[in-house]
């Protein structure tokens, strides 16, 4: 596979992109930023440990199925 730090680079692009409203589901964000979805979730969790990233969870019920959002914090 290729490497972590493109993935990550390319997921923060777009979460920073998408970053209005309630965020960007993972696997909104897996298809922009061409990425596994199991990949996302780790990456995620990179950025947050590794960059410090304040990256919001959000999780919302949309058409009868709960999903997740993630949002940077408005600041970062």
């Amino acid at each position: 596979g290729e490497n972590c730090m493109s993935q990550l680079t390319r997921i923060a692009k777009v979460l920073r992109r998408n970053n209005t409203g309630s965020g960007i589901t993972p696997r909104q964000v897996a298809k922009m930023a061409n990425v596994p979805l199991a990949n996302v979730y780790k990456r995620v969790s990179d950025l947050r440990l590794l960059e410090g990233r304040r990256i919001y969870s959000n999780h919302r019920t949309v058409n009868g199925q709960r999903k997740m959002f993630y949002r940077f914090a408005a600041n970062s």
